[in-house]
């Protein structure tokens, strides 16, 4: 069993994930520019949801949706 992965206001849990989270995700979400302040945000392949959560703690956007395919890591996610 995997350890979980905490990171500030949140924890992952990320046993039943193919892809675990990574130095390149928690750099992609930290990058991301949000300087022209979307109403929505789209995730694509989440697998964790790392991005998609960390865009929602410095975002102001209203939606933002994590789109992910694989089984397990959608029901663990």
């Amino acid at each position: 069993m995997n350890k979980p992965f905490k990171f500030k206001q949140f924890t992952i849990e990320q046993d039943r994930c193919a892809m675990k989270v990574g130095t390149d995700g928690v750099l992609l979400g930290a990058w991301t520019s949000l300087a022209n302040r979307p109403d929505s945000i789209l995730d694509i392949g989440a697998g964790t949801g790392l991005v998609a959560l960390m865009l929602a703690q410095r975002s102001h956007a209203e939606t933002i949706d994590a789109v992910e395919i694989d089984g397990p890591a959608y029901e663990q996610c």
